[in-house]
């Protein structure tokens, strides 16, 4: 088998559906934007897991992003099979992640300063994927926005635009996280 084929070489591709879209669509965007944001979850977990000093603080970080890494196919299946019920988000799919914010936030101190990216290569890289993260979750609502009245059935779950707004919440949390374990790891370093 071969893996290209030649059919998207004129600016058209297809869902799983065989709905034909332009490469440019809202939903090819959406599409490629969760792909490439799946794709930072995978370097930040290989990232982490690479983390010697604090591996202990990372084997549940590390885990918890392969469970969002999966939701994020799912999601992309739904989105390319929106009438496809088994690829819908539910209330506890947030649920989870906002427990997981809370737990993180329980080990933080609280800061009104603002938050500038660069404190640590890791840190820095869960930012960008923060922010791809909020890009997705804009494309999302573009998609939700172009469909048609009509289509209320065949509509994307709601429950998945939550699922992206908490997930750069939860980005943003293990950034701090990130940096706070560094800050202290090099005050332990040093004596400081």
């Amino acid at each position: 088998m071969k893996i290209y084929t030649g059919k998207g070489d004129f600016g058209e591709t297809y869902n799983l559906n065989g709905k034909r879209f332009t490469k440019d669509s809202a939903v090819i965007n959406f599409l490629g934007t969760l792909d490439e944001l799946n794709s930072y979850l995978g370097l930040v977990k290989a990232m982490l897991s690479n983390d010697d000093a604090w591996q202990f603080a990372w084997k549940t970080a590390c885990s918890f992003i392969f469970k969002i890494q999966k939701n994020l196919m799912k999601l992309m299946s739904h989105v390319s099979d929106i009438k496809n019920e088994k690829y819908f988000f539910n209330d506890t799919d947030v649920i989870i992640i906002e427990k997981e914010i809370d737990r993180l936030l329980e080990n933080i101190p609280k800061s009104h300063e603002l938050i500038i990216p660069g404190k640590n290569i890791i840190e820095a890289q869960i930012q960008i994927t923060r922010a791809v993260a909020r890009r997705a979750e804009r494309l999302f609502f573009a998609v939700k926005n172009e469909q048609s009245p009509q289509s209320a059935s065949a509509a994307l779950c709601p429950q998945a635009g939550a699922y992206l707004n908490r997930l750069s919440d939860y980005l943003f949390v293990l950034s701090q996280q990130e940096s706070l374990i560094n800050v202290n790891f090099i005050n332990q370093i040093t004596g400081l």
